[in-house]
């Protein structure tokens, strides 16, 4: 009987290069294969407005994986890939552009090897569009790049996704309806049924914490995602969960246990080596780059997405500190940051990504045995 290999249950946001640096290591160390989830906003071309993360395109994160990752242990993937799932995707934009620019990147994506693609057509200009209009552009941008990895001769698996993350998890009865109406219009077209399925566990991120209804009522929401996973199983697709962020490993493990098979993590590790890197600043005396780093925080204005503007200034910076870690005025602090470390006899980015290997291993001693890569 042949062995199906499933595919892998956990993934990482490339919140910067040395997440990605912490990501690989974690891979190789515990011989686990991962998927690296690329959002819009961190990965993209630089036509389409680019990303925040190293000014990386999609092709330019795939030669810096594979030229660190010799056993393919790792997985790239596009998070929320769609329509207005990327800053420049403006609110007076017209659907026909979004949704052309949305194709333009998937098919970037394929090119750079990408291996999941997740298409998220839940947004249109800031709000979660009605079911209908999600399932239209998602069937439409999911024909367009499989016929598109055909015709290059890229293998691509799909992750799909037509609702906003919300604090509640999914009422099985009405998700099970949707998911038979979405892989009935892509069996309608002939398309391959999606790997992955986007469902709302309970699990939410606001500002530094997991807020999802999982934290306060776990036993009827675990009771429910074991509902939702058992109808994915049965339409022959895995059920995914977003938001894993800042939950206790007892908490992830429980997840696994009722069925979730795959698991994203990413804001956490963002605030992880922001964290760290402030609390250098501060150990080394350098009240001037840290206050200067709080500063470009604040005036990124992307703290917005997490934190209301009650939130202090230093709140501010942690929550979103690594949305300017590829600015010019953000390298020149590390690099005073990295020579008073030199000083000391220590190395900043290994101390940066060893923090990020502790925050991942969390995760990590959560994993299915099952999961991980045999040597031999």
């Amino acid at each position: 009987m042949k062995t199906v290999t499933p595919p892998p249950a956990l993934g990482f946001g490339p919140m910067s290069r040395n997440t990605v640096d912490a990501i690989i290591r974690l891979a190789y160390s515990r011989r686990l294969r991962i998927m690296i989830i690329a959002s819009r906003s961190q990965i993209e071309s630089p036509e389409l407005g680019g990303g925040y993360v190293e000014g990386w395109s999609a092709s330019a994160l795939a030669q810096y994986v594979r030229a660190r990752d010799p056993d393919v242990l790792l997985t790239l993937c596009r998070d929320h890939g769609g329509p207005w799932q990327h800053p420049s995707d403006s609110y007076e934009d017209d659907d026909a552009t979004v949704m052309r620019r949305a194709l333009s990147s998937i098919r970037s994506d394929i090119d750079a090897g990408f291996g999941v693609i997740h298409i998220d057509t839940s947004r249109e200009r800031g709000r979660q569009v009605p079911f209908a209009v999600a399932l239209e552009r998602l069937v439409a941008l999911y024909e367009e790049a499989q016929q598109y990895a055909d015709e290059t001769g890229h293998t691509i698996s799909f992750e799909i996704g037509v609702e906003q993350q919300g604090r509640e998890a999914n009422e099985p009865v009405l998700f099970n309806s949707q998911i038979a109406e979405m892989l009935g219009a892509l069996s309608a077209k002939r398309l391959p049924p999606p790997l992955f399925v986007v469902a709302q566990t309970g699990t939410h991120v606001r500002g530094m914490a997991n807020d999802g209804q999982v934290i306060d009522e776990s036993a009827p929401v675990l009771q429910k995602v074991r509902q939702l996973s058992d109808i994915c199983s049965h339409r022959g697709t895995h059920l995914k969960a977003h938001n894993g962020d800042y939950l206790d490993s007892h908490l992830v493990q429980q997840l696994f246990a009722v069925g979730v098979h795959a698991l994203n993590v990413a804001p956490e590790l963002g605030v992880t080596e922001t964290r760290l890197l402030l609390e250098l600043l501060q150990r080394f005396n350098m009240p001037t780059e840290r206050e200067r780093f709080i500063e470009l925080v604040h005036n990124s204005g992307s703290w917005a997405k997490w934190v209301d503007g009650s939130a202090s200034a230093l709140e501010r910076a942690l929550v979103a500190g690594h949305y300017v870690f590829a600015t010019p005025e953000f390298k020149q602090i590390k690099h005073r940051l990295g020579a008073a470390c030199d000083h000391r006899g220590l190395d900043l980015d290994e101390l940066l990504q060893a923090q990020l290997t502790q925050a991942l291993m969390k995760y990590a001693c959560a994993y299915p045995d099952y999961y991980e890569v045999k040597s031999g």
